[in-house]
């Protein structure tokens, strides 16, 4: 079988580091919170993973105990989270599509994102005292039955891999474990390799015991990193060392 190249969808460049990633597959966006490295405060990002295009970059919000709590209907869900006081907990809304503030609520702590509402709990109790928040205004509400919203793609973390090491890798020099995922009739792995004191990560993408592309897809890394990449569909993401940018390839 030939062997073909693997494609790059695209690259997203950060002036910010890479702190967490959510994902709205009904609506085809990623987005990413990064942090200023001096002062930790964070900044929001979205974009449409599909072709790459950016709808919102690094639009900053709250100080350093705010973070992304997740992804509904194109909107990002903030919280911050109080360090001494309940005063300081709060929840915001952003239109994933245009970075503007949709509504502040600072009375209540963000629970759970449930299917067309947020549950909160007032910032005076510790515990029960579940209410309800409309996603779309920023006001309580009645709990909601659930909907038949769309269904998004699943996010697949690539799994550690058991027992030997599989015979069409037997000729590469693996560092640490091997992770491998299916992606549509083809099967990637990923792993480490050691140069010069560095480590970097090869992706082999496989059909039954062919290797059909191998490639080194991040380089001059000081340390083992945890998490390799994620995929949705047939697109794998992987996060460089650095932390500052996200590198998609089509498979």
């Amino acid at each position: 079988m030939d062997k073909y190249t693997l494609k790059t969808a695209f690259k997203k460049s950060f002036l910010g580091i890479v702190w967490r990633i959510e994902a709205d597959t009904a609506n085809n966006i990623l987005a990413i919170e990064t942090r200023d490295e001096a002062t930790g405060n964070p900044s929001f990002s979205v974009f449409d993973y599909t072709t790459g295009t950016s709808l919102v970059h690094e639009r900053p919000y709250g100080d350093r105990n705010w973070a992304l709590a997740g992804t509904f209907d194109r909107k990002l869900i903030v919280r911050a989270f109080g360090q001494n006081s309940p005063d300081s907990a709060g929840i915001a809304c952003i239109d994933a599509t245009t970075g503007e503030l949709l509504w502040e609520q600072f009375n209540y702590m963000l629970v759970g994102i449930d299917d067309r509402q947020l549950t909160v709990r007032h910032r005076n109790f510790a515990s029960g005292y579940e209410q309800y928040i409309d996603v779309h205004t920023g006001n309580l509400t009645q709990a909601d039955q659930p909907t038949d919203k769309p269904a998004g793609l699943d996010i697949v973390l690539p799994q550690r891999h058991i027992g030997n090491v599989p015979a069409l890798l037997a000729n590469y020099e693996i560092h640490g474990d091997i992770f491998c995922c299916p992606i549509g009739s083809k099967q990637v792995w990923a792993f480490h390799e050691v140069t010069h004191q560095k480590y970097r990560v090869r992706l082999v993408i496989s059909n039954g015991l062919n290797v059909l592309s191998d490639e080194v897809v991040l380089t001059n890394l000081a340390h083992m990193i945890p998490e390799l990449f994620f995929a949705i569909d047939r697109q794998l993401f992987l996060v460089s060392d650095n932390k500052r940018e996200i590198v998609s390839y089509l498979v």
